[in-house]
């Protein structure tokens, strides 16, 4: 009979194998999960970021001069009261319905808000024989149409996401994510 080693002592052949499960199930697993979460979270923050570009883009080419292009162009004449084809009672309502459209996997649409502000041009030094200078800097709330959507105005448009980050054995944390892009309405 040979005889037993001595770094294996009687009882004590599990030991490793308990010790691999209780670490994978509360180290390894849960690094892993927040991995996976916290690419989601960029991929989200992304979609939010995309959705502001987009949504001011379509704001813009929807100034006062879109209707009297083509007369059936969807949301046309878009400003601070709605639009037209379909009339919409708020222009972030109307962009909102615009983001929402857009079925991005795994994005809850319920989190996301969609709020845009009109700006009227200020110049100042206008045909003096100097340089003039143009600021957004007065917001348009009137709600006639075509009042707030002329050419030279600008458009910013803030698109906002609730983000709930869910990691094992982690509290759950809602991250408000948001960005703001800002463009000038073009004849």
């Amino acid at each position: 009979m040979r005889p037993r080693p001595s770094w294996r002592r009687k009882g004590e052949e599990g030991g490793s194998l308990v010790e691999m499960a209780l670490v994978s199930a509360f180290v390894f697993l849960p690094t892993i999960f927040a991995i996976f979460e916290v690419s989601f979270a960029v991929y989200s923050y992304n979609y939010v970021s995309q959705m502001a570009r987009l949504a001011t883009r379509y704001a813009v080419v929807r100034g006062s001069f879109s209707c009297a292009i083509q007369s059936n162009f969807a949301d046309c004449n878009m400003g601070p009261g709605g639009g037209s084809n379909p009339t919409t009672p708020d222009g972030s309502t109307a962009l909102q319905n615009y983001v929402r459209s857009y079925g991005y996997p795994g994005i809850n649409l319920s989190n996301v808000t969609v709020t845009a502000t009109w700006w009227t041009a200020d110049v100042t030094n206008p045909g003096t024989g100097s340089f003039s200078n143009t600021q957004w800097d007065i917001a348009c709330t009137d709600t006639t149409a075509g009042a707030c959507n002329p050419p030279t105005s600008a458009v910013k448009v803030k698109v906002s996401y609730s983000y709930p980050l869910n990691i094992p054995f982690w509290k759950q944390v809602t991250i408000p994510m948001s960005s703001t892009s800002e463009m000038v309405i073009n004849e």
